[in-house]
This record gives C-alpha cells, sequence and structure tokens, in this order.
C-alpha cells in the first residue's frame, strides 16, 4: 500500500493555490505551500517534501528557475517535480520536459488528472524510498562489520602476538586472499633456550579460517614457554583441533624447533609444503616433506609425532611457507611453483634469500589478488649460539613467601621414558616455589642437561664423544631414536627438594639411574671444561650455575646443590 507523501504545491495565483492544496489534501496527502518561486526554495529547504507541483509563470523566480534551484540542494535524492501552465502548447510541453520536469499538466487542472500524475509518482516515490531506507542499512551494515573486523583483526593480532616479531634471525610475510588470513606463523623460546616456531594454514579463507587457527596459537605458545617439545605440542595441538573444529576443518602446520646451541633443527610437518634448509650459496642442504597428515584429521592413537631433526655445519635459513605460494597464479593463470622458490634462495645472498622471494612473489602476482593465503617465514640459523628466552617465571606475589621445605620424588619406567616430558612437569611444581624468571631458566638447562644425561649416557650408553666426528651429530641422533624406541627396561629417578641453610634457601636435585653409570667425580680441573665442545659442555655449564655437582656410587646418579636466592 501506498504511503501519503508531502506535496509542494508553488503557485501565485491565490484561488489556484487553494484549490490545489484542497485537492491534495483530499488525496490523503500533506500540502506545503508557496506563493512565488523564492519562496518555494525556501519552503522546500525546511519542509524536504517528497512531490512538488511547481507553476511555470511565477514572480522572483519563475517555475523552471525555482526547479533548478530546488535540485542543487536536494543533490542525490530524486524529487518528483510536475509543472503546471496555462500554456498548453506542444512547444511548452518540450521546454518543460527539456527543463527536467517530470511531469506536465494544464490549467485548469483537470482533478483526475491529477489525482493519476500524484498517484504515479507517489509509486516512484515509495520505491525511492525503500530502496534509500535499503541503501541506509547496507551503510550502517558496511559501518558495523567494518568496526566488526578491524575489532577482530586487532584481537587476532594480539592473539598471535604478531607485534613480538622484532627478532633479527625471524623473519615472516603473510600476504591474506582476503581480510583475515587464515595463515599464521609464530616463535617463541623455551627455557632453555629453543626456538620453537609454526606456520599453520588453517581450512578455507578469511575470517573463519583465521578462527580455525585460534586454537593452535594458545597452545603452541603455553606448552612452548613450559618447555615441551614440538612432538607433545603437535600431539596437543591435533587434540585440541579435532575436539574444537568441525569434522570438515583441519589445520595443515609445519612445527620447527631450532636448537642454536647445538645447531640442530628438528622439523614436524603435517600436510605443508617441504620446508628447506638453505646454505649461503642458495643451496638447499635439507628438505622436509609432509610426513605427516594435516592436525585434527586423526585420533589420538594414531596421531604420528615423530619428528626429524638436521644438524647444520654450515651458516644458512630455515624457510617455512605454506601452499598459497607456489599456488599462487598470475594473470596468465600460471603457477609460481616450487622451481620458482628454489630460483629465488639462488639469486640473493643469504641476507636477502627472504626479500627477494617475498619480491619475486609480488612481481609475479603483479596487482592480481592471490586465490590463498600466502605465508613465509625464515630463521637464520648462526654458526653462534644465539637465542634468547622467554620464560615468565613467577614471582611471589607481595606478602607471600615460598614454603621452606618442599620436596617431589618421580619414578620413570621405559614405557614413560618413551612418551612422557618429565621437564616441563617438573618446571611446573618449581613454579609454585615463586622463582624469578632467570631461576627457572636456570633450573630447566640443569634439570634438561642432567635428565638427558642419565637417559641418553647411563640408560642408552651414546657417547657424546661420537657427535665430533664428521657427520657425527646426526648419527648420534639415530642411535638415540633406535636406542629409545628399542628399550624395554630402565629406570630413572628423580628428586627435587627445598631446603633451607643458615636462612639461605637451596635446591637439592638427585637423579639417578639404573644404567652402568656415565660420569665419574669431577677433579679440580674439569669446571674449566670447555664450552665450545659439543661434548661435556652442557655438564661444564651446569656446575657454573651450582653451588655443587657430585656424582656418588658408580656414576649413575647426580646430585646438584642450587642457590635460590
Amino acid at each position: 500500500m501506498n504511503q501519503p507523501v508531502k506535496i509542494l504545491i508553488a503557485e501565485d495565483d491565490e484561488i489556484d493555490l487553494a484549490l490545489l492544496g484542497a485537492l491534495v489534501a483530499r488525496f490523503g496527502h500533506q500540502p506545503v505551500l508557496a506563493r512565488n518561486g523564492r519562496e518555494a526554495v525556501e519552503v522546500f529547504r525546511a519542509e524536504s517534501p517528497d512531490l512538488i507541483l511547481m507553476d511555470v509563470a511565477m514572480p522572483l523566480l519563475d517555475g523552471f528557475q525555482a526547479a533548478a534551484e530546488v535540485r542543487k540542494i536536494a543533490g542525490n535524492k530524486w524529487v518528483p517535480v510536475i509543472f503546471i501552465s496555462a500554456n498548453s502548447r506542444d512547444e511548452d510541453k518540450i521546454q518543460v520536459f527539456a527543463e527536467g520536469g517530470d511531469g506536465f499538466i494544464a490549467k485548469p487542472v483537470n482533478q483526475r488528472l491529477l489525482e493519476a500524475r500524484i498517484g504515479t509518482m507517489q509509486r516512484i516515490v515509495g520505491m525511492q524510498r525503500e530502496v534509500s531506507a535499503g541503501a541506509e542499512q547496507l551503510s550502517r551494515y558496511r559501518e558495523e562489520n567494518e568496526q566488526e573486523q578491524n575489532l577482530a583483526r586487532h584481537l587476532l593480532e594480539k592473539i598471535i602476538r604478531a607485534d613480538r616479531f622484532d627478532d633479527k634471525q625471524i623473519e615472516r610475510w603473510i600476504h591474506p586472499a582476503k581480510y583475515f588470513s587464515g595463515d599464521v606463523i609464530a616463535a617463541e623460546f623455551t627455557p632453555d633456550n629453543v626456538l620453537h616456531v609454526i606456520l599453520a594454514d588453517g581450512t578455507g579463507h578469511g575470517l573463519a579460517a583465521a578462527l580455525n587457527v585460534l586454537p593452535v596459537i594458545e597452545v603452541f605458545y603455553g606448552m612452548t614457554k613450559k618447555g615441551y617439545g614440538v612432538s607433545n605440542i603437535a600431539r596437543e595441538l591435533n587434540r585440541k583441533i579435532r575436539q574444537l573444529l568441525p569434522t570438515e576443518r583441519f589445520v595443515a602446520a609445519t612445527l620447527a624447533a631450532i636448537r642454536f646451541s647445538d645447531h640442530t633443527v628438528e622439523i614436524w610437518n603435517g600436510g605443508m609444503p617441504a620446508a628447506y634448509y638453505v646454505g649461503e650459496g642458495g643451496i638447499v642442504l635439507r628438505e622436509w616433506h609432509a610426513a605427516h597428515l594435516p592436525l585434527g584429521i586423526l585420533d589420538d592413537r594414531d596421531f604420528q609425532p615423530k619428528t626429524e631433526i638436521y644438524h647444520w655445519e654450515e651458516p644458512g635459513r630455515l624457510f617455512l611457507y605454506s601452499d598459497g605460494l607456489p599456488d599462487a597464479q598470475n594473470a596468465e593463470g600460471e603457477r609460481f611453483g616450487a622451481e620458482r622458490i628454489l630460483l629465488a634462495f639462488s639469486g640473493k645472498a643469504s641476507e636477502d634469500q627472504f626479500w627477494y622471494l617475498v619480491g619475486s612473489v609480488n612481481t609475479f602476482l603483479e596487482r592480481e589478488n592471490a586465490p590463498d593465503d600466502i605465508s613465509v617465514a625464515a630463521v637464520a640459523c648462526d654458526m653462534g649460539f644465539g637465542g634468547g628466552s622467554a620464560f615468565p617465571g613467577m614471582p611471589a606475589p607481595a606478602g607471600v613467601v615460598a614454603p621452606s621445605e618442599a620436596r617431589l620424588a618421580i619414578k620413570l619406567c621405559a614405557a614413560e621414558l618413551k612418551s612422557f616430558d618429565v621437564l616441563p612437569w617438573l618446571i611446573s611444581w618449581l613454579s609454585q616455589l615463586y622463582l624469578t624468571p632467570r631461576r627457572c631458566q636456570e633450573l630447566f638447562l640443569i634439570l634438561s642437561e642432567l635428565y638427558n644425561n642419565a637417559l641418553d649416557h647411563g640408560l642408552l650408553g651414546l657417547d657424546s664423544a661420537l657427535k665430533s666426528q664428521p657427520d657425527g651429530f646426526g648419527r648420534y641422533l639415530d642411535m638415540r631414536e633406535e636406542r629409545l624406541s628399542g628399550m624395554q627396561q630402565g629406570v630413572i629417578e628423580i628428586e627435587l627438594e627445598r631446603v633451607q641453610e643458615n636462612l639461605d634457601p637451596f635446591l637439592k636435585i638427585r637423579i639417578r639411574d639404573s644404567g652402568n653409570g656415565y660420569a665419574a667425580e669431577p677433579g679440580p680441573d674439569d669446571n674449566a671444561a670447555s664450552l665450545e665442545t659439543p661434548s661435556g659442555r652442557g655438564l661444564a655449564l651446569v656446575r657454573t650455575l651450582c653451588e655443587k655437582v657430585g656424582f656418588p656410587g658408580k656414576g649413575n646418579e647426580v646430585v646438584a646443590i642450587y642457590r635460590l636466592q
């Protein structure tokens, strides 16, 4: 049903003005009156009518001049103007439409014709109202949607901690196919200075894909800061994604652990393109192809957490990227492909490889939008020790003191030694003693070294001297994996005890293995062991951090005393 409209009637003859006003009111509409062209313009400005009945011959401004002024005021809004004139020649009618009129009625005004003309314009005005209301609603929706997207993007960047990529060793680039990216790159150090990096690619594009990877971020950061390895992180990510996301949603991911002190890269690749370790000359020295399905597909009992480890003997860069990079297409529909990626590595010196690759992709795409999100990350791996730590610790709140004595004892058998990551669990217990971040980091280093010595040397019988031989580090890691997977028996006991001596707090660490022993009581020169050699470096570091380190019995037990304050 058509709604009533407001009609401006501009007529200098009082009788005609009164007659037209009465007719408009009888038709059910609201008349507003003007007695000359200038007054018509001012009334239009004040009343914003929907339709105008304009006499052609009026003082001050004629009908055509007044209509021109009205259209300037109306701007983009269309207001129909029906001209009324005593002159009804064809030339007069042609001039009406030439001046932008929307209709013509000759005097004396025919009531039925007037009603029909107004009815026609009324329907058009009604449609315009609907269009204007829809456009206004669409504009409001667009503004609200833009505000919500900006807020969502801000929160997503905070969650993935995108502003923390200020480490010169890490470079990253993300090119979203839409406003949001379903790719995410995150990096964090463990308490013992191992850099963990994840590049994850959620199913789909846009905000939905970005939401897919949200469960990945908090698990990754939380477990890394507690000291869990990438195998355990991958397993927990798989469990979390499978639990939270629909079955058709999954996340492809590459997890990397870079241990700068040992010059090793450990990779878990689930459904992603190959990761590359690229030397200074642009030569690919190692590549890791997808050995696993993406996260969220397999249930926990079928999940494979096995990783691959590489020991670098020359500086280079670790490159990770999503499938959006090789799948990028230019205007001719040509794919960027793996060959161009490898060509970019060899096209520039090591320090420029990353941005040369990014520039190659942008040049290839020109102004074309990528069909998929593109993400690339690179980590510089030099021959120094590098790294840092973001382990937060847990300082005591004001007025809170740690217990003067506390004790924890753990016994791990062969099955648990193969699957249970005990170090983060120990640090979690120690954090209840309200230690500073530095103390937590040092204790993680001490526990990690002593526990791994007990496992690697005490139970598995590995010799660290093997690491010094050509390709020895890789052979050492292969032997460790083989012997650990085949181990049928063996026990490691761990005891942590907080004690007070003369009001000073200490932590007594005792680790004992059921093997044949791996160390003896150090001699007077042992504390000066080189920190630069592959074997013995960790134990030398432990001795510098502890008040005392001893090996009672046959050497299968170590006792370390660490000052807590």
